[in-house]
């Protein structure tokens, strides 16, 4: 898959040298072009989605396109990325049982993830337009720009856009040795899309982001990001929902020891948010408070052959949907953890859930904020432990697995289910479930080929299955059947 043209911020000790690049003879000018293919199959068994029984069987055969061209004459630089003939092209469940947000995004001709104008001077740089958005480890805000390594499983599709000035810098370089990897970052945004916002949907959604990060190198930085959020619907009416929230993410990696071919990695992210909002108001709160709370950490023990990993996550879950706050915190949607519970079993019947709240002839005129009840297969609710095994069999060939023990954060309710049953906390199957959502077995093998200087080719086969636990069971005490997923990704990149 294509890196990013840039990472979200600057990182001044290091100049993009990949790709195909020319200049024509002209003195400071270069063309640089990166570009990749992703195909994929997917095969899953059945998922029940409610509690009248509603089952869906997902099987996207997916294609995506993605180029990213870069101007640049000396300072300056113009920036590009788009997608061509994106998202699933067949196999996926269609407007009559789900909602349109789903994990997997239905087929489009095209794109644009990136278009802006960058100048850049020895220690600093100032960005103007279209930008993808990335902060820490991506678990708040995701660019969607790079899939699963081997190790980790799943594949990324969105990513956050936004019209976004960005300045960023290192004004204290040359000072001292520590000094100079400060670096204090400021930005604006209209947010084009992320996981509650759509410009093209009537959603006008402002950011301002101030912050700063110590950065040594890309594997070993720490970064302190203060949010405050804006969000109102683009007609400005009165009454209209509305948010107004204030976020701080702290996030770091680093390689904490290195000897030889042993490395040991560690990385961590924490966000809070709070604030107010009138997106998911009701009959007896017409202003809801915002508290919300996520983090997640990482370790990678590695050797030449063996890697040992372990990640854990919480997203503080809502117990009751109908007092006067908001507190399910909700990862990224492209931060992805495992293949089946999260993106494909809680993703659709989330999916479902908005379908049915959103359905006049179910529940007469549809709730505010209705749209948002699909998680598009996010992380929310929920905590969970995912230890896993890397083995490099060959240096291309890595076989890699383990188990993820998930458990609820919060009581699984179906927002729909729980109001039509007078307000008692039910699951989508119409449960009154328990804190163990299951244990998902997942295991991958990627095949890695460099065909040429410029050309790498990769080949990916991961599967997975979920036995469920009792957070999901049904009226009758029953739980869940188990839910398996088979992938094959086949991704080119020049």
């Amino acid at each position: 898959m294509t890196k990013t043209v840039e990472p979200e911020l600057p990182r001044f000790e290091k100049k993009r040298t990949d790709g195909w690049a020319a200049n024509f003879g002209i003195d400071g000018f270069e063309l640089r072009i990166n570009a990749a293919a992703r195909l994929s199959q997917s095969v899953a068994s059945t998922v029940v989605l409610d509690d009248l029984g509603t089952t869906t069987r997902t099987n996207p055969f997916e294609t995506r396109v993605r180029l990213a061209p870069e101007l640049r004459y000396k300072g300056f630089s113009l920036v590009s990325e788009f997608d061509l003939l994106t998202g699933a092209v067949m196999g996926i469940p269609d407007s009559t049982v789900v909602a349109s947000r789903t994990p997997t995004p239905a087929f489009h001709a095209a794109d644009l993830r990136q278009l802006y104008l960058q100048y850049r001077w020895n220690t600093g740089a100032l960005r103007v337009g279209m930008q993808t958005a990335n902060f820490g480890l991506g678990m708040l805000v995701n660019s969607g720009a790079n899939d699963a390594q081997s190790g980790d499983f799943g594949m990324q599709h969105r990513g956050t856009v936004a019209l976004r000035a960005l300045i960023a810098g290192r004004p204290f370089f040359g000072a001292s040795e520590l000094a100079s990897l400060i670096e204090p970052f400021a930005a604006f945004d209209l947010v084009v899309r992320d996981g509650t916002a759509d410009l093209l949907a009537g959603d006008r959604a402002l950011n301002g982001i101030v912050g700063v990060r110590f950065n040594l190198d890309e594997r070993n930085v720490i970064a302190l990001t203060l949010i405050y959020r804006n969000q109102r619907r683009d007609n400005g009416a009165p009454g209209e929902r509305a948010t107004d929230a204030y976020v701080m993410d702290v996030s770091g990696k680093w390689t904490v020891w290195e000897e030889g071919t042993k490395t040991l990695d560690l990385g961590a992210e924490l966000a809070a948010i709070t604030g107010s909002t009138t997106q998911s108001r009701h009959d007896s709160a017409e202003i809801l408070d915002v508290r919300q709370l996520g983090m997640v950490a990482k370790v990678n023990y590695s050797t030449k052959r063996f890697g040992l990993l372990f990640d854990a996550g919480y997203a503080s879950g809502d117990q009751n949907p109908y007092d006067n706050q908001v507190s399910n915190f909700r990862f990224d949607r492209d931060y992805k953890v495992g293949l089946v519970l999260f993106d494909q079993v809680l993703g659709y019947q989330s999916a479902r859930t908005g379908w049915r709240a959103a359905d006049p002839l179910l529940a007469g005129l549809p709730p505010e904020g209705v749209d948002l009840l699909p998680t598009g297969g996010a992380i929310t609710g929920a905590w969970y432990l995912f230890p896993r095994g890397r083995l490099t069999a060959t240096d291309w060939l890595d076989v890699y697995g383990g188990p993820m023990f998930a458990f609820s954060s919060g009581a699984q309710v179906d927002v729909f289910n729980t109001r039509i049953n007078g307000g008692v906390p039910l699951n989508s199957l119409g449960g009154r479930g328990g804190s163990y959502l299951g244990t998902e077995l997942d295991l991958g093998v990627t095949l890695k080929l460099k065909l040429a200087e410029y050309f790498k080719l990769s080949v990916t086969a991961e599967g997975g299955v979920l036995l469920p636990g009792d957070a999901l069971k049904n009226a009758a005490g029953v739980v869940m059947p188990p839910v398996g997923l088979g992938r094959l990704r086949l991704t080119a990149n020049l």
